[in-house]
Protein backbone atom coordinates (compact mmCIF):
# COMPACT_ATOMS: atom_id res chain seq x y z
CA UNK A 1 0.00 0.00 0.00
CA UNK A 2 1.34 3.41 -0.91
CA UNK A 3 0.78 6.69 0.88
CA UNK A 4 -1.32 7.97 -2.02
CA UNK A 5 -3.93 5.24 -1.44
CA UNK A 6 -4.41 6.04 2.27
CA UNK A 7 -7.66 7.68 3.28
CA UNK A 8 -5.81 9.80 5.86
CA UNK A 9 -2.20 10.29 4.76
CA UNK A 10 0.42 11.05 7.47
CA UNK A 11 0.87 14.67 8.44
CA UNK A 12 4.00 16.44 7.36
CA UNK A 13 5.47 18.35 10.25
CA UNK A 14 7.43 21.48 9.59
CA UNK A 15 9.88 21.97 12.41
CA UNK A 16 10.52 25.68 12.76
CA UNK A 17 12.43 25.68 16.05
CA UNK A 18 15.07 23.28 17.25
CA UNK A 19 14.17 21.50 20.49
CA UNK A 20 16.47 22.66 23.31
CA UNK A 21 18.93 20.19 24.87
CA UNK A 22 17.45 20.67 28.33
CA UNK A 23 13.96 21.33 29.69
CA UNK A 24 13.21 22.80 33.11
CA UNK A 25 9.97 21.76 34.81
CA UNK A 26 8.61 24.04 37.54
CA UNK A 27 6.63 22.65 40.46
CA UNK A 28 6.19 23.41 44.13
CA UNK A 29 7.16 21.55 47.27
CA UNK A 30 6.22 22.05 50.90
CA UNK A 31 8.65 23.25 53.54
CA UNK A 32 7.27 23.94 57.03
CA UNK A 33 3.80 24.55 55.54
CA UNK A 34 5.22 27.02 53.00
CA UNK A 35 5.04 26.54 49.25
CA UNK A 36 8.49 26.89 47.68
CA UNK A 37 9.77 26.52 44.12
CA UNK A 38 11.18 23.27 42.79
CA UNK A 39 12.81 23.08 39.37
CA UNK A 40 13.71 19.80 37.68
CA UNK A 41 15.94 19.81 34.61
CA UNK A 42 15.68 16.98 32.06
CA UNK A 43 17.77 16.28 28.99
CA UNK A 44 16.07 15.85 25.60
CA UNK A 45 19.00 13.91 24.16
CA UNK A 46 18.25 10.20 23.82
CA UNK A 47 21.63 9.22 25.28
CA UNK A 48 21.03 11.37 28.42
CA UNK A 49 17.39 10.61 29.31
CA UNK A 50 18.24 9.44 32.84
CA UNK A 51 20.19 12.61 33.73
CA UNK A 52 18.50 15.05 36.11
CA UNK A 53 19.22 18.16 38.14
CA UNK A 54 16.89 19.42 40.87
CA UNK A 55 16.90 22.85 42.50
CA UNK A 56 14.70 23.94 45.41
CA UNK A 57 14.75 27.68 46.12
CA UNK A 58 12.92 30.69 47.57
CA UNK A 59 13.60 34.44 47.90
CA UNK A 60 14.65 35.90 51.24
CA UNK A 61 16.31 38.98 52.69
CA UNK A 62 19.95 38.68 53.74
CA UNK A 63 22.68 40.93 55.10
CA UNK A 64 25.37 41.24 52.43
CA UNK A 65 28.28 43.70 52.54
CA UNK A 66 26.55 45.52 55.40
CA UNK A 67 23.26 46.01 53.48
CA UNK A 68 19.94 44.18 53.63
CA UNK A 69 18.92 42.95 50.21
CA UNK A 70 16.75 40.33 48.53
CA UNK A 71 18.49 37.17 47.40
CA UNK A 72 17.34 33.81 46.05
CA UNK A 73 18.26 31.09 48.53
CA UNK A 74 19.03 27.78 46.82
CA UNK A 75 18.10 25.24 49.47
CA UNK A 76 19.06 22.21 47.35
CA UNK A 77 20.95 21.82 44.10
CA UNK A 78 21.35 18.13 43.29
CA UNK A 79 22.62 16.63 40.04
CA UNK A 80 23.06 12.95 39.22
CA UNK A 81 25.41 13.71 36.31
CA UNK A 82 28.46 15.63 37.47
CA UNK A 83 30.48 17.21 34.67
CA UNK A 84 27.72 17.32 32.05
CA UNK A 85 26.79 21.00 32.41
CA UNK A 86 23.51 20.53 34.27
CA UNK A 87 24.69 22.34 37.42
CA UNK A 88 26.04 25.31 35.45
CA UNK A 89 22.84 25.55 33.42
CA UNK A 90 20.77 25.45 36.62
CA UNK A 91 22.88 28.21 38.22
CA UNK A 92 22.46 30.33 35.06
CA UNK A 93 18.73 29.73 35.35
CA UNK A 94 18.83 30.68 39.07
CA UNK A 95 20.50 33.99 38.15
CA UNK A 96 17.73 34.81 35.64
CA UNK A 97 14.97 33.60 37.97
CA UNK A 98 16.42 35.76 40.74
CA UNK A 99 16.09 38.80 38.46
CA UNK A 100 12.45 37.90 37.71
CA UNK A 101 11.72 37.76 41.45
CA UNK A 102 13.24 41.20 42.03
CA UNK A 103 16.45 39.93 43.63
CA UNK A 104 18.70 41.63 41.01
CA UNK A 105 20.46 38.38 40.09
CA UNK A 106 21.63 37.74 43.66
CA UNK A 107 21.56 34.19 44.98
CA UNK A 108 23.22 32.27 47.76
CA UNK A 109 23.43 28.68 48.94
CA UNK A 110 24.91 26.46 51.58
CA UNK A 111 27.78 24.45 50.06
CA UNK A 112 27.70 21.01 51.66
CA UNK A 113 29.45 17.71 51.04
CA UNK A 114 26.55 15.69 52.44
CA UNK A 115 25.27 14.43 49.06
CA UNK A 116 28.68 13.55 47.61
CA UNK A 117 31.42 13.40 50.27
CA UNK A 118 34.10 12.32 47.79
CA UNK A 119 33.48 15.31 45.52
CA UNK A 120 32.23 18.33 47.40
CA UNK A 121 30.68 21.18 45.36
CA UNK A 122 32.74 24.04 46.83
CA UNK A 123 35.24 24.18 43.95
CA UNK A 124 32.46 24.01 41.35
CA UNK A 125 30.68 26.96 42.98
CA UNK A 126 33.93 28.92 43.16
CA UNK A 127 34.54 28.31 39.44
CA UNK A 128 31.05 29.64 38.74
CA UNK A 129 31.85 32.85 40.63
CA UNK A 130 30.46 32.36 44.13
CA UNK A 131 32.53 33.07 47.21
CA UNK A 132 32.29 32.75 50.98
CA UNK A 133 33.38 36.24 51.96
CA UNK A 134 36.11 34.74 54.17
CA UNK A 135 39.54 35.52 52.78
CA UNK A 136 41.33 32.37 53.94
CA UNK A 137 38.69 29.98 52.59
CA UNK A 138 38.34 31.84 49.28
CA UNK A 139 42.12 31.76 48.85
CA UNK A 140 42.17 28.00 49.49
CA UNK A 141 39.32 27.55 46.98
CA UNK A 142 41.27 29.60 44.43
CA UNK A 143 44.22 27.23 44.86
CA UNK A 144 42.00 24.22 44.19
CA UNK A 145 40.60 25.89 41.05
CA UNK A 146 44.06 26.96 39.85
CA UNK A 147 45.49 23.44 40.28
CA UNK A 148 42.40 21.68 38.88
CA UNK A 149 41.93 19.67 42.06
CA UNK A 150 38.64 18.22 43.26
CA UNK A 151 37.76 18.60 46.92
CA UNK A 152 36.28 16.17 49.42
CA UNK A 153 34.51 16.59 52.73
CA UNK A 154 37.94 16.68 54.41
CA UNK A 155 39.02 19.83 52.55
CA UNK A 156 36.15 22.22 53.33
CA UNK A 157 33.48 22.56 55.97
CA UNK A 158 29.90 23.28 54.98
CA UNK A 159 29.61 27.02 54.38
CA UNK A 160 27.41 29.69 52.78
CA UNK A 161 28.46 30.99 49.38
CA UNK A 162 27.18 34.10 47.56
CA UNK A 163 26.71 35.36 44.02
CA UNK A 164 27.77 37.97 43.10
CA UNK A 165 30.79 37.56 45.37
CA UNK A 166 30.92 39.52 48.59
CA UNK A 167 33.93 41.40 49.88
CA UNK A 168 36.29 38.98 51.62
CA UNK A 169 37.31 39.53 55.22
CA UNK A 170 39.96 37.69 57.16
CA UNK A 171 38.85 35.43 60.01
CA UNK A 172 40.56 37.74 62.53
CA UNK A 173 38.72 40.79 61.20
CA UNK A 174 35.38 38.93 61.31
CA UNK A 175 36.08 37.84 64.89
CA UNK A 176 36.88 41.40 65.96
CA UNK A 177 33.72 42.76 64.25
CA UNK A 178 31.58 40.17 66.00
CA UNK A 179 32.95 41.26 69.38
CA UNK A 180 31.58 44.77 68.91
Amino acid sequence: MTILNLKYPPLKYIQTKKIPDKFIYHSYTGFFSCKIDKFTMFSTKESELNKRCIMVCFPEKILKDGKKLKSLYIQNLISNCSGSGFGTTMLNFAKKYSQQLGCNGNFHLYASSSYSPNKSPHVFYKKYGLNTGIYEIDKKLDEFVKNGKTSTYKDFNDIEMYYPPIKSKSLLRKFIENLF
